[in-house]
């Protein structure tokens, strides 16, 4: 059975995840057999999977990026990221756990000390255009890269006493960890949509913070919902204007990380967090069952 997860042009806490924590949560129990597909943490329910692959779905989510996957009887569902995933896929709600990043608090939790007092997790394509390390040093606010380790990442999480994040799953594991969080609106609307679905599963009434986009490439994502790809023009007036805007959008980016830093932080119920890891690992039990591992 082989780990399926995204691999983007870049490494990406959320999806890297899926190497750290899955092989603790079903030990000796991944290889490269191509034949049977697990799919865990992402946005990895759609149709491009192999046909004749078997799909063993474990709190995976539909992220609305394609057209909903046509389940047949290659496709094993024994829990989804959340309600709008099941509504989508037309399953059964009882089959929400939540996604499965939330195991970490089983398996990845660590008492670490606290050394920060707000951190920052921006979605990586925003670190690809934006400025946000000098936003965040003028802000007085610690940058978590979600590019960096996974491990790394973990430990700056539990070491911050409250985390912004525009990343879905410095959300998730933030909530995981119980480590108090604001969420910040995507720059990006298509990934507005995998948010509520995680949220739903955890009963958290999501209403995410806009902020000021530390570049010109962002605030034109943010309000058209197209690339800003002629931002990369040669023309010298158009690179002197984004130049001039880029070197000024670091300051209102970090006003709005100030701000930011004095709403009140989102935590899931403790109720709420233990209903879903338990579904998680009634789930996980039956899959070793399943596949005699």
């Amino acid at each position: 059975m082989k780990l399926y997860f995204y691999r983007s042009t870049a490494p990406n806490f959320g999806d890297d995840l899926n190497n750290v924590l899955m092989p603790k949560v079903f030990p000796g129990f991944f290889d490269e057999d191509d034949l049977t597909l697990f799919l865990a943490i992402g946005s990895v329910l759609f149709d491009h999977h192999p046909q004749q692959a078997m799909k063993v779905v474990f709190g995976s989510g539909f992220g609305q990026y394609t057209a909903a996957p046509r389940l047949d009887e290659r496709w094993k569902v024994y829990c989804v990221r959340g309600p709008l995933t099941a509504q989508a896929l037309g399953l059964d709600e009882r089959l929400v756990a939540a996604d499965a990043a939330v195991l970490v608090n089983r398996h990845l939790r660590k008492e670490v000390p606290k050394r920060f007092k707000v951190s920052y997790i921006p979605h990586w394509q925003s670190l690809l255009n934006g400025n946000w390390p000098r936003a965040c040093e003028l802000a007085d606010v610690e940058l978590i890269d979600p590019r960096w380790p996974v491990d790394r990442v973990l430990e700056m999480i539990q070491a911050s006493s409250t985390v912004i994040t525009e990343a879905m799953h410095g959300a998730i594991v933030a909530d995981a960890l119980r480590v108090p969080w604001v969420p910040v609106l995507p720059f990006h609307r298509s990934h507005r949509f995998k948010w509520s679905d995680w949220a739903g599963a955890l009963r958290i009434d999501l209403r995410p913070y806009p902020t000021f986009p530390a570049t010109l490439h962002d605030l034109w994502v943010s309000k058209t919902g197209r690339d800003g790809n002629w931002m990369s023009s040669k023309n010298r007036l158009i690179q002197l204007a984004v130049g001039a805007a880029n070197d000024t959008l670091p300051y209102a980016a970090a006003r709005g990380l100030r701000r930011l830093s004095e709403m009140e932080p989102v935590l899931s119920s403790d109720i709420a967090l233990a209903r879903a890891v338990s579904k998680l690992e009634e789930a996980a039990d039956q899959i070793r069952r399943d596949f005699h591992r």
